[in-house]
């Protein structure tokens, strides 16, 4: 057993990881079912079709999965992981294309989208900044384009606080 000032390495290995502010593990499972319990709008329409095709949504979980961690989250995990998956599925459904639009379609469906910066009624006018999307969140970017992924943002960077010490 190796040995610093009479105490062993794995002492100092659990302080230094505690310093980097890094959280690792896994999760508890977290299921379509949960995430359709609480965002009941991107599951299946009055006529039993879904909004978001479940193979798309239990990719946005998977990712989620991978990217937050309840050793971070706590007791917001959950929420977290439904902010998360909700946010991609809006965005999934902004760039949607009927798929016999041709390529004009998914273009179109494709384009980024601004931030309103303006808008009339009369002969109808909209301005969009895309410059304000990373201003007011820094490092954030995409997130303030969904209200999910500003409530995530927020509370995000209120959990990720503190230092970080890297060995």
């Amino acid at each position: 057993m190796s040995v610093a000032n009479n105490r062993p390495l794995s002492v100092f290995a659990g302080i230094i990881g505690e310093a980097s502010n890094i959280r690792i593990g896994s999760n508890p499972p977290f299921s379509l079912g949960d995430f359709l319990t609480v965002y009941p709008q991107f599951g299946p329409d009055g006529a039993g079709q879904s909004v978001v095709p479940q193979q798309i949504v239990q990719m946005y979980i998977n990712l989620a999965d991978a990217c937050i961690k309840e050793a971070r989250w706590h007791a917001y995990w959950q929420t977290a992981m439904g902010w998360f998956v909700a946010h991609f599925c809006t965005l999934f459904l902004q760039g949607a294309a009927d798929p016999n639009g041709g390529a004009a379609a998914a273009l179109a469906a494709g384009q980024a989208k601004g931030l309103n910066t303006s808008e009339s009624v009369g002969d109808v006018s909209v301005s969009m900044d895309y410059g304000e999307i990373g201003k007011d969140l820094d490092g954030w970017a995409a997130w303030k384009l969904t209200i999910y992924g500003q409530q995530l943002a927020t509370i995000a960077k209120m959990l990720g606080r503190g230092g970080m010490y890297v060995y």
